[in-house]
């Protein structure tokens, strides 16, 4: 199954897609054989929650929108990579090969506020949230609009997953996730799932051009 997902902006704050090979054609992640693992009515009315921990960011400083699927991957790993070095969830791999131009795109430092906080991650059509168990305290609520790019992690970082998002406070970067126990497909899924019909409501909130030839 695809563990990436794709999605660009469209007109209208809706959201347009592309497939898990990065084309177009409003598929973000193929519908798993055996369904959705929840109702699309769960996903457009209250959410699905996930209980996960936050791990931390890192900047990004291009479109993804400009960018080739390929990139993206790369982007999205390299951030899982860098932010679980820093959060001392992984050795850092000094042979690793990173291209230059991926080093470019993201930042020198990731951003480890809340780090390793436990976190409530509601995944409804219109936005992503992240809230501390803890307190309840929103450390994040990226809607769907604002949302370019998710993707799981490396063979060695399978439990992670990372989802690009821009907002007020760091602008546009990569966050990243732990989904422990074997949860991180059902996670990537499960966005899938709400970038699609998300996708699908914008579709139908677009009006249809008809066009008339005339004599």
């Amino acid at each position: 199954m695809p563990r990436y997902l794709d999605s660009v902006n469209a007109s209208g704050g809706g959201i347009q897609g592309g497939g898990a090979n990065g084309g177009g054609g409003g598929g973000f992640l193929n519908k798993p054989a055996r369904g959705w693992l929840h109702s699309d009515r769960t996903i457009a009315k209250e959410g699905v929650c996930y209980a996960v921990r936050y791990i931390g960011c890192l900047e990004v400083h291009t479109s993804m929108k400009i960018l080739d699927f390929d990139t993206r991957s790369q982007i999205a790993k390299e951030c899982i990579n860098r932010v679980c070095e820093e959060a001392g969830l992984k050795t850092a791999d000094k042979k690793r090969k990173v291209d230059r131009k991926i080093q470019r795109i993201i930042g020198d430092k990731p951003i480890m506020e809340n780090a390793g906080s436990n976190v409530n991650l509601l995944i409804t059509s219109t936005c992503l949230k992240l809230t501390l168990l803890d307190s309840g305290k929103v450390i994040a609520d990226h809607e769907m609009p604002t949302i370019s790019f998710a993707s799981g992690g490396d063979p060695d970082t399978l439990d992670f997953i990372a989802y690009v998002a821009k907002d007020a406070k760091h602008g546009r970067a990569c966050f990243v996730l732990e989904c422990g126990g074997g949860l991180a497909q059902d996670v990537i899924t499960t966005v899938g799932q709400a970038f699609e019909l998300r996708f699908k409501e914008y579709l139908k909130r677009t009006p249809k051009v008809m066009c008339i030839s005339g004599k």
